[in-house]
C-alpha cells in the first residue's frame, strides 16, 4: 500500500504529549505542521497561545487537549478549560473522557460531560468542533460499542480512538468497530504511534478520517 506524503498530510494530526514539553518543543511541531501541511496540530492549553500565533491564518488548525490523558476532571472544569483554550485561539477541542466513571458504571457521564463541553464550546464560538477520547484498548468489543453510542448521543463532531498516553493504542480493528458505530455523521481519529504512510493508509482505509502521529517524520520517505 504505497502512498505519496502529499496525499495524506491533510489527514494527519500532530500531537505535542512529551509531559515535559517545552516551548521550544511547542514551536518545533507547529513549524512541522506547516512546512508539511498537516490537518491540525494538538496541544497541552498553556501551550495554546503560543501555537496560535504561529499556526494564525494557515491552512493547519490548532486542537486543544482538554483534560488529557485520563478525563479525571470535573465537568464543569472541562468546559471552562475548553472555553478558554478558545479564547486563546485553539479552533477545536480534544476533550478526555471520564473513562473511570464509565466503566464504574456511569454510563451517561460520557454523554452528559460532552454534550457540557460542546455546548459552552459553541456558545464562545459558533464554528468551534470538539471531540471525545475514548481510548478503545482499554475495553471490549461490547463497551465500546456502548461507549461510542453515548459519543453519538453527545452531538460532539468526533471520536478520538486514544489519548496517545496509555498502553493500547488503537488498532485496524478499533478503528473499523468505532466507524461501524458512530456512522458517517462522525469522524474518527486513530491515534498510535504510526511509523509510515503505509500504516497511515490502513488505517485510513479502515475509516479513520484523521491519524494523530507525534512526529512530521511519519511523511517522509522511507
Amino acid at each position: 500500500m504505497t502512498r505519496r506524503a502529499g496525499d495524506i498530510a491533510k489527514s494527519i494530526e500532530l500531537m505535542l504529549l512529551r509531559p515535559r514539553a517545552t516551548p521550544s518543543d511547542c514551536a518545533a511541531l507547529c513549524r512541522a505542521g506547516l512546512e508539511h501541511h498537516v490537518a491540525a496540530v494538538c496541544v497541552p492549553p498553556t501551550h495554546v497561545p503560543a501555537a496560535a500565533a504561529l499556526l494564525r491564518g494557515t491552512d493547519v488548525k490548532l486542537v486543544a487537549l482538554i483534560s488529557h490523558p485520563f478525563g479525571g476532571d470535573q465537568p464543569e472544569i472541562k468546559a471552562r478549560a475548553g472555553v478558554r483554550a478558545l479564547q486563546d485561539g485553539a479552533q477545536e477541542l480534544e476533550v478526555a473522557v471520564d473513562l473511570a466513571q464509565f466503566a464504574g458504571g456511569d454510563p451517561n457521564r460520557v454523554r452528559d460531560e460532552l454534550r457540557l463541553c460542546a455546548a459552552a464550546a459553541r456558545e464562545t464560538d459558533s464554528e468551534a468542533l470538539v471531540r471525545a477520547v475514548v481510548d478503545t484498548g482499554a475495553f471490549d468489543d461490547r463497551t465500546l460499542r456502548l461507549l461510542a453510542r453515548a459519543v453519538v448521543a453527545a452531538g460532539v463532531d468526533m471520536l478520538v480512538t486514544s489519548s496517545g498516553l496509555t498502553p493500547e493504542p488503537a488498532d485496524v480493528l478499533d478503528v473499523e468497530l468505532m466507524r461501524e458505530e458512530v456512522g458517517a455523521g462522525i469522524g474518527v481519529k486513530a491515534v498510535r504511534g504510526v511509523q509510515g504512510l503505509d500504516e497511515v493508509a490502513a488505517l485510513l482505509a479502515a475509516g479513520a478520517s484523521r491519524v494523530g502521529a507525534l512526529s512530521a517524520d511519519v511523511l517522509l520517505p522511507r
